[in-house]
């Protein structure tokens, strides 16, 4: 079977191979991965949720 290389691919055609793949537990990873960290999304605890949370409603009033 052939390597695939997972880094060349662009996010398009790696979300095509994931779907054509759904065996391929390390090309989904890739994709999460890569998606993640592409992303601006920051943990936080349950307490700074609810504050954004709080902070959100209070700005659409």
């Amino acid at each position: 079977m052939t390597q695939v290389n997972y880094k060349t691919m662009s996010d398009i055609d790696l979300l095509a191979y994931v779907k054509q793949h759904p065996e391929d537990q390390e090309a989904f990873y890739v994709y999460v991965d890569r998606k993640r960290a592409a992303s601006n999304a920051v943990p936080m605890t349950l307490e700074q949720a609810e504050i954004e949370l709080q902070r959100r409603v209070n700005q659409q009033q």
